[in-house]
């Protein structure tokens, strides 16, 4: 049985849809049931995740379980959530994996990764330096990662995951990746900001996670598509959406600036535009799959789902 975790979240939503296309039975642990699990031939246990007991009544020996759930914390508020949630259950579903020898896929993230300004990134292999951890998110997530690595060295089997900015079809709540390709399908003006992001396809995460469920050996694979410019992706979503848009380009400073009194961004995800983002693919090309959606498929895709989502939104 292949049981995931924050189901009903981009990543985990995406992840079901794939492992039921393989044909799998897949139970789901949720708080509540959502539009995003609608239709879909699953087994839903809905409790609270932080429930140990609830937790381990629904995972049995050898299962294969796909812990998705995360909190993500842009804002850098809300500690005590983002700790709960990233640290606190990943530990109770880490500790429930060993004592079933179950195999664990944990979904993590590159922002955990310190950075260097040049040349390709590679998955962590170190995790005792925290000092460059400036956000809540980064550091419950990276504790999180910690504890699952240290817990292969006990006998833990599994695949610790490092998914760059994901983007796709299926986001239903949704992502703030998400949130921007709907904003600028309904807006003519669009301030783009120097700098960008590395997009990698939803579907391209799905399938590492089914993958990894068949690995022998404990493995950190960074799961990275390509890198856009925040303008870039505008032209692109334009083009594609035939869309006419007008595009003007700020400077980061008075992005920073803008923060101070538009809630929309933060000073994290402004900054995180400048970090080199260029990250080597070589251990999923080696344990996984080489070839990656075009993204020019992915962005077709996700407005297309976008479209559909506001059209049926507006219809009712």
């Amino acid at each position: 049985m292949y049981i995931v975790t924050g189901a009903t979240g981009h990543i985990g939503n995406n992840a079901v849809r794939y492992l039921l296309d393989q044909k799998l039975p897949v139970r789901v642990l949720v708080r509540k049931i959502d539009q995003s699990l609608e239709g879909l031939d699953i087994d839903i246990k809905v409790s609270s995740s932080f429930d140990e007991s609830f937790l381990d009544s629904c995972i049995n020996f050898s299962d294969t379980v796909i812990h998705a759930a995360g909190y993500i914390n842009l804002f850098n508020d809300a500690k005590m959530d983002t700790f709960r949630t990233n640290l606190q259950l990943t530990k109770r579903i880490t500790q429930i994996c060993l004592r079933k020898q179950c195999k664990l896929i944990y979904i993590s993230s590159v922002d955990i990764i310190q950075k260097s300004k040049k040349g390709l990134i590679a998955e962590p292999t170190d995790f005792q330096s925290i000092a460059f951890k400036k956000s809540y998110y980064q550091m419950s997530k990276w504790l999180a990662t910690q504890y699952v690595d240290q817990a292969f060295k006990k006998g833990l089997n599994g695949v610790i995951l490092y998914p760059s900015a994901v983007i796709g079809p299926y986001d239903f709540k949704p992502s703030q990746v998400g949130k921007e390709i709907k904003h600028m399908l309904s807006h003519r003006l669009l301030f783009s900001i120097r700098g960008g992001y590395n997009f990698v396809d939803v579907r391209d995460v799905s399938k590492a996670i089914y993958l990894s469920s068949f690995l022998k050996t404990n493995e950190h694979i960074i799961i990275s598509g390509y890198h856009q410019t925040i303008h870039q992706l505008y032209e692109n979503i334009e083009l594609i959406s035939k869309l006419k848009k007008t595009i003007l380009t700020i400077p980061i400073w008075l992005a920073y600036i803008s923060v101070l009194f538009y809630r929309k961004y933060s000073v994290l995800m402004i900054k995180s535009l400048t970090e080199n983002d260029a990250y080597d693919s070589t251990k999923r090309k080696v344990h996984l799959f080489d070839e990656l959606i075009p993204f020019e498929s992915t962005l077709s895709d996700t407005i297309d789902w976008f479209s559909t989502s506001l059209t049926n939104k507006d219809k009712r």
